[in-house]
């Protein structure tokens, strides 16, 4: 049975509990004493952004409905400061930056759920091959600036916190069937509320797609996916305590192979027979237990969890005598010819082990993230008014790799395995733990608002490579001050800035790697007059040392996997704009519209080589790879009594593949575009919707990555509808 069976088995078991578990004879569902069990918040409510001393920003449970959204590309679109890279169409891998951070993997983000870090290994291994299905969510918070002291290990561009559905203080539930273009298909279901003293909440979500290219010679290119959460609450004394569990699970046909110029053009969702075999499998699971109680007149949560990811990914990796990156970027030349003629079957190759041999590898690698974490807030009021917080967290992760490959000849259209041994390329561990500790106190005076902070990261890394018989360890202890500061000159307009050190740990190697170390500076106003709002903030980093971890996805190969490189001082600026407006118009309806913008420079500020192929050889002037110059966003929405719809257009900027100055080689690096997204939704009863959208309205064809071989299209026009559920 395979992990996805096993998930909705799972689920099949857990829902009819939630949904008809009763409470002590002869009360009512909605009778038992209600347990307040609500998830962790960085911001805690909308009105609490208007007082943070820093960008913040919150997709809220409305916005995260209405488009329905299964890709956290999409959902973040509207959020100034935030770069996403596509790479399959689906967001199953996301890449995500913040003003200037390399988005690769989202790993110069640090990524929560409900406050606890869910990657995989967060110091050991940064990079975020697993995450959450956002249709679980029902809220995603972002934070940039001095804030970022709270949130580790990544505290140079921000925090991303993803905000479950919360156990519901009566009994209530939802279940959700969407259908659409490639096959696509999804399940939610979600069922919880008080059982007599206790709470109890069940929640499953599954997607499938038959996926949108075309295999040369036919063959799959979807994927299935699906999540299972319990959660359990009962009330502690004047606290409370919340256990959860959960599972997911994922196999894809997915490829890092992508095509050549001419080839993408000419049928961009065309893919090429030598990744026939490229499929990746996934298992998650996770515990977690929270308890909150009021202590020495302020509220303290703790926190323990532990997490689980085995994956495994089965694909092309190499020529055994050319280069993939050289084949496809020039697949006209003789002795190319050849080998582009054998990835996409139309000749076969050299039966038996040559130079022409399709190396086909498999990376399994084993992650645990594991630790114990406190938070402390207090109010203290007196002649200044203060709240004072304070947090710890110890933390261990790890990873193991074990790395194969092995060689196949293209016969007749069918990759076929030939008589070349099993070569092991990659047999290595990376360890971390980490000790942090961070403290803040915003003090008001009047119409100020100043919030110092600090947080200390002491982190030790280890490495064993058991094929070069070679280990290394590496400490360090790093101190981040930070201050932010408000000003409240009206009631509708607010002064802000803030200035902080930011840091990323150093990967487990065999060198001794130093730490990613930036200063961050941030200042802006906010204004809001009904039916008006606007925010401007200006941001900036100097880099001391701005750093890249190699991973295949980047475009390294398995020698160089985990290998950081020191890229020195980096320079980024830039500009984020929000404007929203909400507008009563005549017939009960009403219009809302929000508008965000980023303007982006960033530069190397000094001359190196890198092994790294994002950043290969960099002269000082030269811009940052995967950072666009500009990133646009309009949401509009239209409200009427029984139905709504509503209308995301997103405009994103060339962005380059390789650090360099001047236009945007073409042929190289990713396309300017434009996408439009619509949604619509009617209220057929008081409980039951119907729901459609469609992606990409007006068809854009774009390459949205080259890393890490060849042109990878955005998802072409995908329409949908389905049928909701509330009870």
């Amino acid at each position: 049975m395979n992990s996805i069976a096993r998930l909705l088995l799972l689920a099949a078991a857990l829902l009819p509990l939630t949904v008809w578990s009763q409470g002590p004879e002869g009360e009512a569902p909605g009778d038992a004493t209600p347990v307040e069990l609500q998830h962790m918040t960085i911001f805690g409510t909308t009105e609490a952004l208007q007082r943070a001393t820093g960008s913040a920003h919150l997709v809220d449970e409305d916005t995260l409905e209405a488009f329905d959204y299964a890709n956290i590309h999409r959902i973040l679109n509207g959020v100034p400061g935030v770069y996403v890279r596509g790479e399959d169409g689906f967001g199953l891998r996301p890449n995500i930056g913040i003003r200037g951070g390399n988005s690769d993997r989202s790993q110069k983000v640090t990524l929560m759920e409900d406050g606890v870090l869910f990657g995989p290994a967060p110091y050991a291994a940064p990079a975020a091959y697993y995450f959450p299905l956002t249709q679980r969510m029902t809220g995603v918070e972002v934070f940039k600036g001095p804030a970022a002291i709270q949130y580790g290990p990544q505290t140079i561009g921000g925090a991303i916190n993803l905000l479950s559905a919360a156990i519901p203080q009566q009994r209530a539930g939802l279940l959700s069937l969407a259908g659409g273009s490639d096959a696509d298909r999804s399940l939610h279901a979600r069922a919880g509320g008080p059982v007599g003293e206790h709470a109890v909440q069940g929640e499953v979500v599954y997607l499938g797609s038959d996926g949108f290219k075309t295999l040369d010679g036919g063959g799959d290119t979807g994927f299935d996916k699906a999540e299972a959460q319990l959660k359990y609450g009962h009330a502690l004394g004047q606290g409370r305590v919340l256990l959860r569990v959960g599972v997911a699970s994922e196999n894809s046909d997915e490829t890092y192979l992508g095509l050549t110029e001419a080839d993408f053009r000419a049928d961009p969702n065309r893919r090429y027979r030598g990744s026939a075999l490229d499929e990746m499998r996934w298992d998650w699971h996770g515990l977690r237990a929270d308890v909150e109680q009021p202590l020495w007149g302020g509220d303290v949560v703790l926190t323990a969890y532990d997490h689980r990811f085995d994956r495994a990914w089965t694909k092309f990796n190499n020529f055994r005598g050319a280069d993939i990156r050289d084949v496809l970027a020039n697949p006209d030349t003789p002795r190319n010819q050849l080998y582009y003629q054998g990835l996409t079957g139309e000749a076969d190759t050299t039966a038996g082990p040559g130079d022409d041999d399709l190396l086909i590898g498999t990376n399994d690698r084993s992650f645990r993230s594991s630790g114990v974490q406190a938070r402390f807030s207090r109010q203290l009021v007196g002649r200044l008014r203060h709240t004072l917080r304070m947090g710890l967290r110890l933390h261990s992760d790890r990873i193991r790799r074990l790395h194969d490959e092995y060689a196949y000849d293209m016969l007749d259209g069918e990759l076929v395995r030939n008589a070349a041994p099993r070569s092991v390329t990659a047999d290595n561990t990376g360890r971390a733990d980490a000790l942090a500790a961070w403290v803040q106190d915003e003090v008001v005076l009047g119409r100020w608002t100043v919030v110092p902070g600090l947080r200390i990261e002491a982190v030790r890394t280890r490495f064993e490579d058991r094929r070069a018989d070679a280990s290394n360890e590496n400490e360090t202890v790093t101190v981040l001050p930070g201050v932010g500061v408000l000003f409240a000159q009206s009631r509708s307009l607010t002064w802000m800035g803030g200035l902080h050190r930011g840091f990323s740990p150093a990967a487990p190697g065999l060198s001794d790697a130093q730490p990613e170390d930036a200063l961050n500076a941030e200042a802006g106003l906010r204004w809001s007059g009904a039916p008006v709002a606007v925010e401007f903030v200006a941001f900036f980093s100097d880099y001391r040392n701005l750093t890249g971890v190699c991973t295949f996805s980047s475009g390294c190969d398995d020698a160089q996997l985990g290998e950081q490189t020191n890229a020195g001082k980096v320079r980024v600026a830039g500009l984020e704009t929000t404007l929203s407006r909400i507008q009563p118009l005549t017939a009960g309806l009403t219009l809302q519209a929000e508008a965000s913008h980023t303007y982006t420079d960033g530069q190397f500020e000094e001359s190196f080589d890198s092994s790294n192929p994002q950043f290969g050889s960099v002269e000082a002037g030269f811009e940052l790879p995967y950072v666009p110059e500009h990133r646009a966003n309009l949401l509009l929405g239209l409200r009427a009594s029984r139905w709504q719809a509503d209308l995301s257009v997103t405009y994103v900027s060339a962005m380059r593949d390789e650090a360099g100055r001047g236009d945007v080689p073409e042929g190289s690096g990713s396309d300017a575009y434009t996408v439009v997204d619509v949604a619509g939704k009617l209220h057929l009863t008081p409980t039951i919707d119907l729901t459609g959208r469609v992606d990409n309205l007006l068809d854009e064809v774009y390459v949205v990555s080259r890393r890490p071989f060849g042109a990878r299209p955005g998802r072409p026009l995908a329409a949908r509808v389905g049928v909701e559920l509330r009870w």
